[in-house]
């Protein structure tokens, strides 16, 4: 279980439990309110995790960059000393650091996105557990009222705000648990062994693209 499901479901248990009429709703709120502070102390650990993936993943593009960058100086090495085989296998190479390097950056692109959206949620969660501490009072008073008068805790005019808030903010928390997949993907196990089959594949495919520069680069030799 994600801990956006976690913390969707403690909002939704202590929710169902203030329904009792045999819980004290000033407890429950406070139990509310340490269990939602320990999900979301957890949640931040995980977003900077996140974060870190991200950036390592930055600097793993830049590597990739920079290995193009010299596979093309070894081809122009490779060709000024006549040596077409060893420069064309010099561009095939720069062709998969390239090729690496866009799929490092998209991968650091969803992990920074998956961030943005966790520290999002999160922030919403920090203030719905600030506005639940301070209204604690008047809500637990809501509470015994409606009991007594047998309403329920949503969805009357009187009261109801901050329960259908909470309600809410369980609903889109559990949603995030979808939208963060893009930063899991990235430990994804079989993640690796489908990025091979596809650079294998564009490997194969850039063959034509590789011949291309390689006369390019002959060109420029030339001075043409």
């Amino acid at each position: 279980m994600g801990i956006f499901d976690r913390m969707s479901r403690v909002i939704k248990s202590n929710l169902n439990a203030l329904v009792d009429q045999a819980e004290d709703p000033a407890k429950l709120i406070d139990q509310t309110v340490l269990d939602m502070e320990a999900e979301l102390k957890n949640a931040r650990g995980e977003l900077v995790s996140t974060l870190g993936t991200a950036k390592r993943l930055v600097a793993k593009a830049k590597e990739h960059e920079a290995a193009a960058v010299d596979w093309e100086r070894k081809a122009v090495l490779a060709l000024e000393q006549g040596d077409e085989d060893l420069a064309r296998e010099a561009l095939r190479r720069k062709a998969t650091a390239t090729a690496e390097a866009r799929a490092t950056t998209d991968h650091a692109a969803q992990a920074e996105g998956a961030a943005e959206q966790m520290k999002s949620a999160l922030d919403t969660v920090e203030k719905r557990i600030a506005d639940l501490k301070a209204r604690k009072p008047a809500l637990a008073a809501q509470v015994r009222q409606a009991r007594a008068q047998g309403a329920r805790l949503t969805g009357n005019a009187e009261g109801s705000s901050a329960f259908d808030d909470l309600d809410r903010m369980s609903d889109r928390i559990g949603r995030l648990e979808a939208e963060v997949e893009a930063a899991q993907v990235l430990d994804d196990p079989n993640r690796a062994a489908l990025d091979a089959r596809f650079r294998e594949l564009e490997k194969n495919s850039g063959n034509v693209h590789v011949e291309d520069e390689l006369e390019g680069l002959k060109r420029k030799l030339r001075g043409g």
